[in-house]
């Protein structure tokens, strides 16, 4: 008497479910890899802000540090992805590179306003990719301060607005 055939069944029947679960991790491993080079810049300078919170309890897509002179310092992979530039390209340049023609003086200004104030904020700005393309950031700063109450660094959490 021939056996039939039988199919092996795993307990993972959709993959659809499981590539989720995997893209979470994926993410959440990002993450710690991001907290764990901010923390080098952290103890280096010294500052008080809990990097860690900061970057668990926010949602962003890019990362991006400069220092006071707001000279960029490191930037994340999602940064990356999400302009166009490479992490090399970028180190020593300002954000103003990702600018263009329909990024509004106005916000510009704002922006600079809250620079020199020192204080944390949050703005949307018409940024462009390394290929030319228009997008919507959303940009939210936070000054860096060392154990004088100086700003040495300023850490931008930055995602793209879809309409």
């Amino acid at each position: 008497m021939k056996k039939k055939s039988q199919t092996l069944q795993g307990p993972l029947k959709c993959w659809d479910i499981y590539s989720m679960h995997l893209a979470k991790q994926a993410t959440n491993f990002n993450k710690q890899i991001e907290i764990e080079t901010l923390k080098i810049f952290k103890n280096k300078f010294n500052w008080f802000l809990d990097i860690e919170a900061l970057i668990t309890n926010n949602q962003f897509e890019a990362l991006v540090l400069t220092n006071f002179e707001q000279e960029i310092q490191w930037v994340n992979k999602g940064f990356t992805k999400m302009t166009g530039y490479s992490f090399k390209y970028t180190i020593g340049k300002t954000p103003n590179f990702l600018q263009g023609k329909n990024t509004s003086p106005t916000t510009l200004n704002n922006m600079r306003n809250y620079l020199k104030r020192g204080t944390h904020f949050k703005e949307s700005i018409v940024n462009y990719r390394k290929n030319g393309e228009m997008y919507n950031c959303s940009i939210e700063v936070y000054p860096l301060r060392d154990g004088n109450n100086t700003i040495t660094h300023l850490l931008a959490l930055e995602k793209e607005v879809r309409f």
